[in-house]
């Protein structure tokens, strides 16, 4: 039989053993903590409802679903505190009853902002994409307000715009987006109906800055018992896209913040 001291130094082990969860002793695999999701914090004071239109594929692949990736965006956007987002589908039905095949034009996502009672319209557009190890892709997402948020007169003024007064690009013909870059000396209807923000940019898996953060997004997503942890993200294409929805939805917010704080 075990001495007094000698057993109890033996009982205090295996109560330790057992608290840290060691398999030998209780037959349980070890259980880590579950993953923390890291939220986005909006600039707004109170709560504000989006709405995501079709994405516009500008990149030239057939290789991935536009609309997937709208859904990829609107489930990442949900977790945006203070922020209320409307479904796709809702999108989607809203322009099928204006007879919206697509966003040409900023009045079109004025309209459409409009008519779903959304604070606003989020326009994504994939320019680049590349899903294969290490992957890439780029985006722009521009944000338009409905045209009563500026008042009835800016409104009065807004249906006078001319097409003159805005210089666009259409880079796919079979899917357009509206890049305007309006002069100085526009009309006051030209810079209104403009997106009030807009944010690109490329996420090329081979950039050290863009590895930095995808590792600190993947630190809240990612089971600690995987053998892949962050690394899955570049091997599954639709993971990737949901890293790149979060990182630009947080530089969108980054710029609502900065152009709240200027008003």
């Amino acid at each position: 039989m075990l001495r007094t001291p000698s057993r109890l130094r033996y009982l205090v082990l295996l109560a330790v053993l057992a608290a840290s969860g060691c398999e030998f002793f209780t037959g349980e695999a070890k259980r880590h903590p579950a993953p923390i999701e890291f939220t986005i914090q909006s600039p707004y004071d109170d709560v504000r409802t989006f709405a995501i239109a079709p994405t516009i594929n500008l990149s030239g692949s057939r290789d991935f679903d536009p609309l997937t990736v709208s859904d990829t965006l609107y489930t990442e956007m949900q977790q945006v505190q203070n922020l209320n987002v409307l479904p796709v589908n809702k999108t989607l039905i809203a322009m099928n009853r204006l007879n919206l095949q697509s966003i040409e034009k900023p009045a079109d996502a004025q309209k459409l902002a409009e008519a779903l009672g959304a604070d606003a319209l989020i326009v994504p557009a994939v320019t680049a994409y590349d899903p294969y190890d290490p992957p890439v892709v780029g985006m722009i997402l521009q944000m338009y307000t409905p045209n009563y948020v500026n008042g009835p007169a800016s409104q009065s003024r807004l249906r006078s715009n001319r097409d003159s007064d805005l210089h666009t690009v259409k880079t796919n013909p079979d899917t357009p987006i509206i890049v305007a870059d309006v002069s100085a000396s526009a009309s006051p209807a030209a810079r209104a109906s403009q997106p009030v923000s807009q944010v690109s940019a490329v996420f090329n898996a081979t950039n050290q800055t863009v590895l930095k953060e995808l590792q600190v997004f993947a630190a809240g997503r990612t089971q600690y018992d995987t053998a892949l942890s962050d690394h899955k993200f570049l091997l599954d294409s639709d993971a990737y896209m949901r890293f790149v929805a979060h990182a630009m939805i947080r530089r969108l917010m980054d710029v609502e913040r900065s152009r709240d704080s200027d008003r």
